[in-house]
């Protein structure tokens, strides 16, 4: 029988036959590959940059970042 090398801990089919006999996750739980490799990194998508409303001032949003002193009126 030549079909589809299976992994020999959860028997899913293997995409790439592997020495251990393994498929990668499982071969990490195991222990027989170093934690990092044989992962995928997936880039996240930046969220898409709203425009500005068309009614609003530059820096209308914006707070001005001064100390304000205590007044009577305040305590």
């Amino acid at each position: 029988m030549t079909g589809q090398p299976h992994c020999l801990g959860c028997h899913r089919p293997l995409k790439q036959p592997s020495p251990t006999g393994y498929g990668p996750v499982c071969a990490r739980r195991r222990g027989l590959t170093p934690p990092g490799t044989a992962r995928r990194t997936t880039r996240q998508p930046k969220p898409a940059r709203v425009p500005p409303a068309p009614d609003t001032l530059p820096g209308q949003t914006e707070l001005d970042l001064f100390h304000h002193q205590a007044t009577l009126w305040s305590l």
